[in-house]
């Protein structure tokens, strides 16, 4: 079972979480929630940091519908499409 993808499927990761927590933590989190690749790459991409409350993760990861230029290369091979 996954999650939705993007900010969306992030809020839901995210929900619920006890903060703070460490950019591993919010990694693992997403994992054990089954996020895809995009997801967990935005994540592994935050600073590692402490995070206080969900707003900070969700302005620190690169996803596609915030930052066009910082789609994660999932993302930007999606986008390239088929070779």
């Amino acid at each position: 079972m996954g999650v939705e993808r993007g900010l969306d499927g992030l809020r839901k990761v995210l929900d619920g979480l006890g903060f703070p927590l460490t950019r591993d933590e919010a990694v693992a989190a997403a994992l054990d929630a089954g996020a895809d690749e995009e997801i967990v790459s935005a994540l592994r991409a935050m600073p590692n940091a402490e995070y206080n409350e969900a707003k900070e993760i969700l302005a620190a990861v690169p996803l596609p519908e915030r930052e066009p230029g910082s789609h994660t290369e999932s993302a930007r091979s999606r986008e390239r499409g088929p070779h």
